[in-house]
């Protein structure tokens, strides 16, 4: 096998990758690069790269380092830098772990419901395709990206155990939360969006139940009736889904799963759009 397919969430917070041999996840901040006088370590996601022509820091040391905040672009939008960036470790970083012999990737990743239009899909792509030069903590790699596709965020999550009739989907993340609707198996853009609050960007990060009367408020005003089937995923997921149960009767949690071995793995509702992502690059790619 000299080429393999992915599904990769390329978030604001983590960065989370899901393929054939495993799984693998890191903090996705970003800073630019810089000479270190002491040079510290801060966690197993310290990463130091060059990736085609951009040098800079990644993960936990630009969390601390990073003199413009902590090395995180938040927004509605993935069609900049620093999703290109996120994307490529990812993948370096996948195929070191698994199966470093392979150079050629196919994947899907995504894009928030509100950006999800055309043109900007279309920008992710032609930054994401083609061949790169990735060098990583000292190991230098060359990936040639053969095929991308751009999903939306939270209908990716949907793919991890699709089901006919109405099904809702709320996708929390760090940055913004993707409110998805699916009718028998298609996207229904009118009922479906995403709102410009995440986990990282609320006045108190800690008060679920407040994140989750705000998510209750705004997709009722997208007409999602309370006794709707309703799937939630994301980091938060285990400590808010409760909250939202109150008004949503029927909410669950998606605990997306993997094949391992002979056997099958149950992953964090975290995964939920990186497995999605991964069963939709299967069908499109394979």
């Amino acid at each position: 096998m000299n080429r393999i397919i992915l599904g990769i969430d390329a978030g604001n917070h983590k960065a989370k990758v899901v393929g054939p041999f495993g799984v693998d996840s890191f903090k996705t901040n970003i800073c630019d690069w810089f000479e270190r006088d002491v040079e510290e370590s801060f966690g197993p996601d310290d990463m130091e790269f060059e990736v085609d022509d951009r040098k800079g820091f990644a993960g936990t040391i630009a969390q601390f380092e990073d003199e413009f905040g902590d090395g995180t672009r938040y927004g509605d939008s993935k069609a900049h830098e620093d999703t290109k960036i996120r994307v490529l470790l990812a993948i370096h970083r996948y195929l070191g772990r698994y199966c470093p012999h392979i150079e050629k990737v196919s994947f899907v990743t995504g894009q928030p419901i509100k950006r999800h239009k055309k043109a900007e899909k279309e920008s992710i792509i032609e930054m994401l395709k083609g061949n790169h030069e990735i060098k990583m903590n000292g190991k230098s790699r060359k990936v040639s990206i053969e095929q991308v596709a751009v999903a939306p965020e939270g209908s990716g999550a949907f793919w991890v155990r699709p089901s006919d009739g109405i099904v809702r989907v709320i996708d929390i993340g760090s940055g913004t939360v993707n409110a998805a609707t699916i009718i028998d198996k298609r996207h229904i853009n009118n009922a479906s969006t995403t709102f410009n609050f995440g986990v990282e960007t609320v006045a108190n990060k800690d008060d679920l139940q407040k994140i989750a009367r705000g998510i209750i408020r705004n997709t009722t005003k997208l007409k999602w009736d309370k006794d709707d089937k309703t799937l939630i995923c994301g980091g938060i997921t285990e400590g808010i889904a409760s909250y939202i149960a109150e008004h949503y009767i029927n909410a669950e949690i998606i605990n997306p799963t993997i094949a391992r071995g002979n056997g099958v793995t149950t992953l964090h509702p975290v995964f939920a759009n990186a497995v999605g992502f991964y069963e939709i690059a299967k069908g499109a790619f394979g």
